[in-house]
Protein backbone atom coordinates (compact mmCIF):
# COMPACT_ATOMS: atom_id res chain seq x y z
CA UNK A 1 0.00 0.00 0.00
CA UNK A 2 1.29 3.41 -0.75
CA UNK A 3 1.40 6.18 1.82
CA UNK A 4 0.46 9.77 1.39
CA UNK A 5 3.32 12.06 1.49
CA UNK A 6 3.72 14.17 4.70
CA UNK A 7 2.93 17.45 2.80
CA UNK A 8 -0.40 16.22 1.68
CA UNK A 9 -1.03 14.99 5.55
CA UNK A 10 -0.21 18.29 6.50
CA UNK A 11 -2.62 19.86 4.32
CA UNK A 12 -5.52 17.77 5.13
CA UNK A 13 -4.55 18.39 8.65
CA UNK A 14 -4.95 22.23 8.25
CA UNK A 15 -8.17 21.49 6.41
CA UNK A 16 -9.84 19.54 9.60
CA UNK A 17 -8.23 22.14 12.43
CA UNK A 18 -9.91 25.33 9.49
CA UNK A 19 -13.04 23.33 9.37
CA UNK A 20 -13.50 22.69 13.06
CA UNK A 21 -12.88 26.14 13.25
CA UNK A 22 -15.06 26.87 10.90
CA UNK A 23 -17.69 25.23 13.62
CA UNK A 24 -17.81 28.74 15.42
CA UNK A 25 -20.35 30.32 12.34
CA UNK A 26 -22.74 27.14 13.54
CA UNK A 27 -23.65 28.53 17.31
CA UNK A 28 -22.38 30.09 20.29
CA UNK A 29 -22.05 26.61 22.31
CA UNK A 30 -19.43 25.67 19.39
CA UNK A 31 -16.24 26.82 21.84
CA UNK A 32 -14.86 23.13 22.14
CA UNK A 33 -14.53 22.44 18.37
CA UNK A 34 -12.97 25.90 17.57
CA UNK A 35 -10.40 25.50 20.34
CA UNK A 36 -9.90 21.91 18.89
CA UNK A 37 -9.13 23.21 15.80
CA UNK A 38 -6.70 25.65 16.63
CA UNK A 39 -4.54 23.17 18.55
CA UNK A 40 -5.07 21.03 15.24
CA UNK A 41 -3.88 24.25 13.37
CA UNK A 42 -0.86 24.91 15.47
CA UNK A 43 0.56 21.06 15.95
CA UNK A 44 0.53 20.84 11.67
CA UNK A 45 1.85 24.43 11.45
CA UNK A 46 4.74 23.38 13.85
CA UNK A 47 5.54 20.37 11.89
CA UNK A 48 8.63 19.59 9.54
CA UNK A 49 7.58 19.20 6.61
CA UNK A 50 6.69 21.32 3.59
CA UNK A 51 3.88 23.01 4.68
CA UNK A 52 5.04 23.91 7.88
CA UNK A 53 5.48 27.52 9.41
CA UNK A 54 7.75 26.59 11.88
CA UNK A 55 10.16 23.09 12.08
CA UNK A 56 9.71 22.84 15.67
CA UNK A 57 8.59 18.89 15.90
CA UNK A 58 10.08 16.04 14.44
CA UNK A 59 7.85 13.59 11.78
CA UNK A 60 7.91 11.16 14.37
CA UNK A 61 7.12 13.55 17.43
CA UNK A 62 4.23 15.04 15.57
CA UNK A 63 3.01 11.41 14.77
CA UNK A 64 2.49 10.96 18.57
CA UNK A 65 0.59 13.97 18.65
CA UNK A 66 -1.89 13.20 15.92
CA UNK A 67 -2.58 9.73 18.17
CA UNK A 68 -2.87 11.69 20.71
CA UNK A 69 -4.93 14.64 19.50
CA UNK A 70 -7.25 11.86 17.46
CA UNK A 71 -7.72 10.25 20.90
CA UNK A 72 -8.66 13.53 22.40
CA UNK A 73 -11.13 14.49 20.07
CA UNK A 74 -12.87 10.80 20.36
CA UNK A 75 -13.08 10.95 24.00
CA UNK A 76 -14.50 14.87 23.95
CA UNK A 77 -17.22 13.71 20.99
CA UNK A 78 -17.92 11.02 23.22
CA UNK A 79 -17.74 11.65 27.35
CA UNK A 80 -20.61 13.62 29.05
CA UNK A 81 -18.87 15.51 31.40
CA UNK A 82 -17.72 17.63 27.58
CA UNK A 83 -20.78 19.79 28.00
CA UNK A 84 -20.69 19.56 24.46
CA UNK A 85 -23.54 19.83 22.02
CA UNK A 86 -24.34 17.54 19.96
CA UNK A 87 -23.43 19.57 16.35
CA UNK A 88 -20.17 19.96 18.10
CA UNK A 89 -19.70 16.68 18.98
CA UNK A 90 -20.77 15.33 15.62
CA UNK A 91 -18.37 17.46 14.46
CA UNK A 92 -14.95 16.39 17.27
CA UNK A 93 -16.31 12.54 16.19
CA UNK A 94 -16.02 13.30 12.41
CA UNK A 95 -12.27 15.21 12.70
CA UNK A 96 -11.43 11.57 15.24
CA UNK A 97 -12.21 9.75 12.97
CA UNK A 98 -10.46 11.58 9.62
CA UNK A 99 -7.03 11.92 12.15
CA UNK A 100 -7.27 8.72 12.40
CA UNK A 101 -6.98 7.83 8.53
CA UNK A 102 -4.52 10.36 8.21
CA UNK A 103 -2.76 8.31 10.74
CA UNK A 104 -3.17 5.12 9.27
CA UNK A 105 -2.17 6.16 5.39
CA UNK A 106 0.72 8.70 6.04
CA UNK A 107 4.41 8.12 5.64
CA UNK A 108 5.74 9.97 8.47
CA UNK A 109 9.20 9.04 7.24
CA UNK A 110 11.73 11.61 8.18
CA UNK A 111 12.80 13.47 4.69
CA UNK A 112 16.36 12.00 2.93
CA UNK A 113 19.59 13.66 4.12
CA UNK A 114 21.48 14.74 1.05
CA UNK A 115 25.31 14.99 1.50
CA UNK A 116 26.46 18.37 1.16
CA UNK A 117 27.97 19.82 -1.63
CA UNK A 118 31.72 21.81 -1.29
CA UNK A 119 31.19 25.23 -1.98
CA UNK A 120 34.65 24.82 -4.52
CA UNK A 121 31.98 22.14 -6.37
CA UNK A 122 29.20 24.75 -6.60
CA UNK A 123 31.10 27.94 -7.90
CA UNK A 124 33.09 25.87 -10.04
CA UNK A 125 30.08 24.24 -11.63
CA UNK A 126 28.28 27.81 -12.41
CA UNK A 127 32.08 29.31 -13.39
CA UNK A 128 32.46 26.48 -16.09
CA UNK A 129 28.63 26.72 -16.92
CA UNK A 130 29.12 30.53 -17.65
CA UNK A 131 31.90 29.68 -19.82
CA UNK A 132 30.27 27.54 -22.12
CA UNK A 133 27.28 29.38 -22.94
CA UNK A 134 29.71 32.72 -23.74
CA UNK A 135 31.97 30.42 -25.88
CA UNK A 136 28.26 29.09 -27.33
CA UNK A 137 27.32 32.61 -27.85
CA UNK A 138 30.71 33.78 -30.06
CA UNK A 139 30.25 30.84 -31.98
CA UNK A 140 26.87 31.34 -33.09
CA UNK A 141 27.78 35.18 -33.64
CA UNK A 142 30.52 34.33 -35.58
CA UNK A 143 28.46 31.70 -37.63
CA UNK A 144 25.63 34.63 -38.51
CA UNK A 145 28.29 37.00 -39.37
CA UNK A 146 28.98 37.83 -43.39
CA UNK A 147 32.84 37.25 -44.03
CA UNK A 148 34.90 40.34 -44.59
CA UNK A 149 34.67 42.07 -48.31
CA UNK A 150 37.48 42.73 -50.14
CA UNK A 151 40.43 41.39 -47.88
Amino acid sequence: MRRLPFGIHQVAEYAIGLGLIAQAAQGPKAVLPVAFGGVVVLSTALADGPAAGWKAVSRPVHRTVDIVLALAALLLAVLPWSRADLSSRATLFLAAALLGVLIACTNYAPKPVRPPRARGDVAEDIGRSAGRMVGKGLKAYRERRPPPSGS
